[in-house]
C-alpha cells in the first residue's frame, strides 16, 4: 500500500511540475504571403502561434511552395518595442527534383500590422552531387487571411 501511495504521489507531482514547465497560451493561426523584392509572390507560411512562459513565442506550422507542395516549418519570435523579430526554419526533400533544401529566414515585422521584411540563407543539394549550393534572398512579407 505504501508503495502504491508513493507511486501515485510521485506521478501527481511530476504531472503538476510538467504542466507548469509547459505552460503556454495559444493565440491561433496566422498566415503570411512572402514576396520578392520585385513583389513576385514566392511562398506562404501558416503557423499556430504559442506564447510560452517568459514571453517566448513559438511558431509551429507549414510553408507552402505552391506546385512543390507543403513542408514542415517552425520558428520562434521575440517582441522588441514596436518590432517583432522572427526566425523561421524549413527543410524538405523534393522527390520530383531529387533535391534536399534547408532555409533559415530572418523576419522583422511591424507589431501593429504584422507586415515587414525578410532575409534568408538557403542551402540546396541534388542527389548524386557533392556540391552544396548557397543562396541569399530578401523581400517583403504580409499578413494574409488563413485558408
Amino acid at each position: 500500500m505504501y508503495r502504491l501511495l508513493s507511486i501515485f504521489l510521485s506521478g501527481t507531482l511530476l504531472f503538476l511540475a510538467s504542466s507548469q514547465a509547459y505552460a503556454e497560451k495559444y493565440h491561433g493561426e496566422l498566415c503570411w504571403q512572402v514576396f520578392s523584392d520585385s513583389r513576385d509572390p514566392l511562398w506562404k507560411y501558416k503557423f499556430g502561434v504559442y506564447e510560452k512562459e517568459g514571453g517566448h513565442i513559438a511558431l509551429f506550422g507549414s510553408i507552402d511552395y505552391g506546385p512543390n507542395g507543403l513542408s514542415a516549418s517552425h520558428g520562434n519570435a521575440i517582441i522588441l518595442g514596436n518590432v517583432i523579430k522572427m526566425t523561421i526554419v524549413s527543410t524538405d526533400y523534393e522527390e520530383s527534383e531529387k533535391q534536399v533544401w534547408n532555409e533559415t529566414v530572418a523576419v522583422k515585422l511591424d507589431k501593429a500590422t504584422l507586415d515587414g521584411t525578410w532575409n534568408t540563407l538557403s542551402l540546396e543539394n541534388n542527389d548524386g552531387e557533392d556540391e552544396i549550393l548557397g543562396f541569399r534572398d530578401k523581400g517583403t512579407i504580409e499578413l494574409i487571411a488563413c485558408p
